[in-house]
């Protein structure tokens, strides 16, 4: 495996020194002192560099002009797309017929500026006969603190817009603008888990929940219709009983056959199993939602996945917030 690895990294390397004519350890030791936000004092490794070459050759971006550029983080990286970066992988997709702009006509006072309260981009496709619209509101996305919002805001609400509108209608995944790469560097996702969840949220018949689901992945269809038909027939005092205190479902527990999840439930740190995860990564899939979706939510990815924070992983999957 590391061969393979060190194969990669080195090809990539070559490819390119080659590409901008450059020595390859000339190349290296320049992008790591430029092609990264570094926080302290933390070398850049050799493994972090060849993950910032890999995204860049995919998308075709250039390192050296900040198309692309990256943070250290738990010794991954979180990839960083320029502004030029987001324009040149849009307008050089097979597939874009061109995009739009339109504003609210109601406007907020902001750093002495008059904004517009959201911001809508229309998005073309040449294989679609209808255009991709996403809208972005200015409350939602503004970092108040930050400087090129204060000295720009209008400029920054169409950059956050236009990234929106082009993850959606071509798919970019896994790559961020540098606002979203701070938020996941410093897990500054407070504002989010603030957010009150709609009490209605708990009784909707979406995936099955972990009590639910035995070790090889298949559901308990027994055991989860005699918890659903409560709901149907009386859902208020469901409620209230679920709030009062969490002994129904340790009456229930007892039911279960021996052997289910409920055993581990309690630790917090044992992992599910595979087949457990393939139907967590199948909702995600469902929900155009991947690894790095998960990170930036919770602030680990798949390894990060366990039996007590399992149930709620997939209630976000059904309705993810910031995704």
């Amino acid at each position: 495996m590391s061969t393979a690895v060190t194969t990669q990294r080195t090809s990539l390397v070559a490819k390119f020194a080659d590409k901008f004519s450059i020595e390859p350890a000339k190349l290296m030791s320049t992008l790591k002192s430029t092609a990264f936000k570094q926080n302290g004092n933390n070398e850049v490794t050799d493994e972090q560099m060849a993950a910032l070459l890999i995204v860049a050759d995919q998308y075709g971006l250039n390192p050296f002009t900040k198309e692309i550029y990256a943070f250290p983080d738990k010794g991954g990286i979180v990839p960083v797309i320029g502004v030029d970066g987001w324009a040149r992988i849009v307008n050089e997709h097979p597939m874009c017929d061109g995009f739009e702009f339109s504003y609210a006509e109601e406007v907020t006072e902001f750093s002495s500026k008059k904004v517009p309260l959201w911001m809508e981009i229309r998005v073309y496709r040449k294989d679609r006969q209808r255009p991709v619209v996403v809208r972005e509101y200015f409350d939602e996305v503004v970092r108040r603190n930050m400087q090129p919002w204060q000295s720009h805001p209008n400029r920054m609400l169409r950059h956050k817009t236009f990234v929106q509108g082009a993850r959606l209608a071509f798919g970019f995944a896994g790559v961020f603008d540098e606002d979203e790469a701070q938020r996941v560097v410093e897990r500054d996702m407070g504002a989010a888990q603030e957010v009150p969840q709609p009490q209605s949220r708990s009784q909707r018949p979406a995936a099955p929940a972990l009590e639910n689901v035995d070790d090889d992945g298949v559901i308990n269809t027994q055991n989860t219709q005699r918890q659903a038909e409560p709901v149907q027939q009386n859902a208020e005092p469901t409620q209230r009983t679920r709030r009062a205190a969490p002994a129904p479902r340790q009456q229930q527990s007892a039911e279960r056959e021996p052997g289910s999840d409920d055993e581990g439930a309690a630790q917090a740190g044992e992992p599910v199993s595979e087949s457990v995860m393939r139907i967590l990564k199948t909702k995600m899939e469902q929900a155009a939602l991947g690894e790095a979706d998960l990170r930036k939510q919770f602030g680990f990815g798949f390894e990060g996945v366990t039996k007590a924070n399992y149930n709620d992983l997939v209630s976000w999957t059904e309705d993810p917030v910031d995704a």
